[in-house]
């Protein structure tokens, strides 16, 4: 009877088992996870762009920088000296350009000046003889046109002469009628007020072709002014291709003088340049933060003399930091980008974050080596290959706790 106990005992405790290692078995089948991981950031090397004693050291080792804030101050004394030197050089190329340019005989000046004159005056009065030939081509046009309305104007008034010739014979008959009681006085109306509208359109006819005739003439007086203005702009056309002709004619050697103008202004444009150059070596003097993160590897001291790409310190991002794990490649079946990831960091073994897949790498960790597999060279044993998988944080992570490359992590990825 005392076995029974035990027996429940063994029995619970054996089923107990079998249910956590079911449910660890069933977890597994749904996850992956890798201890060959670690966190990421970039991490940006600063050096020197010019050579120089280091003045000041403004910031010390892990010390949290913003971007563009000053780090680290050169002695700007020999940059000053060669900014002012190139200052200077600008001042006598611009002297000597103005000198050029000032050498040039006020013989040649004026030459060029006229036969820039006469182009002007040649393109100007080719373009009044353009616009005196569209206009008499207009006026000829409207001309036609005023004829075409005094001949209509004239048939009206011929056509209105009629109409009132009959009206005035018909009013005139039933005027004779009415006096021997042969028609009514409301036919003598009808005929003596068809009278008097022949005669109102009769007069309205002339005054028209009297206001047509008077457009007509108008508008052959026009063309015949068109028609001076157009002989008068092609006479100034002959003018100036003669002036212009002739200026060409006294034009005189003007390249080498030209040329030498070219050169002062290329000296000048050396000297520019020259001169933005050394602002921007004063300005190196003063190197400033690539981005917002924490130093790191900060070997510049006050005193050192560097050269220039000689690294001084590195900047490690605190905005972007990730996770790169190395999983074996029988792992990565039915990983995908965007599946959750749980992420324990040593450092902070109570806490949790959450991420997701972003990316897995184009290519084993051995394929990117220094020295990468050369399998068919000898023997071949067949190693499991671990591919990097990049993992991000999700935006609300919490932020608090220091997250800097190389640290440790677990990454355990939900692929169902």
């Amino acid at each position: 009877m005392r076995r029974h106990p035990f027996i429940a005992v063994a029995a619970a405790l054996v089923i107990g088992a079998l249910g956590y290692g079911f449910s660890v078995w069933r977890y597994w089948q749904i996850h992956v996870s890798t201890d060959d991981a670690y966190v990421e950031a970039r991490v940006s090397p600063v050096s020197a762009r010019v050579a120089g004693p280091v003045m000041e050291v403004l910031v010390k080792d892990n010390q949290e920088v913003k971007a563009g804030e000053p780090i680290v101050r050169l002695d700007p004394r020999d940059y000053e000296v060669k900014l002012q030197q190139a200052r200077a050089a600008v001042i006598m190329a611009q002297g000597g350009e103005r000198g050029a340019t000032a050498s040039v005989p006020m013989s040649e000046e004026s030459t060029v000046s006229g036969v820039a004159q006469g182009q002007a005056a040649l393109h100007a009065a080719s373009l009044s003889v353009e616009m005196a030939a569209s206009v008499i081509q207009e006026k000829r046009g409207s001309l036609t046109g005023k004829r075409a309305a005094v001949a209509t104007a004239r048939s009206a008034v011929q056509s209105a002469e009629a109409d009132f010739e009959r009206a005035q014979l018909e009013r005139d008959r039933n005027k004779q009628l009415l006096e021997r009681n042969l028609v009514a006085q409301r036919e003598f109306d009808f005929a003596d007020a068809a009278f008097k509208t022949g005669r109102a359109t009769l007069e309205a006819t002339r005054n028209r072709l009297e206001e047509a005739q008077a457009e007509a003439e108008r508008a052959e007086a026009e063309l015949a002014s068109q028609t001076v203005a157009l002989a008068q702009s092609r006479r100034r056309v002959e003018e100036s291709r003669a002036f212009l002709a002739q200026a060409q004619s006294q034009r005189r050697q003007v390249g080498i003088r030209r040329a030498e103008v070219e050169t002062a202004g290329g000296r000048l444009a050396e000297a520019l340049a020259n001169l933005r150059e050394a602002e921007l070596k004063l300005e190196y003097t003063t190197i400033r933060a690539p981005l917002h993160g924490r130093v790191t590897k900060k070997t510049v001291e006050v005193g050192q003399v560097v050269q220039p790409g000689q690294p001084l310190l590195a900047v490690v991002g605190m905005d972007d930091v990730w996770v790169v794990a190395n999983y074996k490649e029988t792992e990565l079946t039915h990983v995908r980008a965007g599946q959750p990831v749980t992420i324990t960091i040593d450092t902070y073994p109570s806490a949790k974050f959450k991420g997701r897949v972003d990316s897995i790498q184009a290519g084993t960790g051995s394929r990117f080596s220094l020295l990468p597999p050369e399998n068919a060279s000898g023997n071949f044993v067949k190693v499991v290959q671990r591919i990097p998988v990049k993992v991000v944080l999700d935006p609300d992570t919490d932020r608090q706790h220091l997250l800097v490359p190389g640290m440790s992590v677990i990454p355990t990825i939900r692929v169902r």
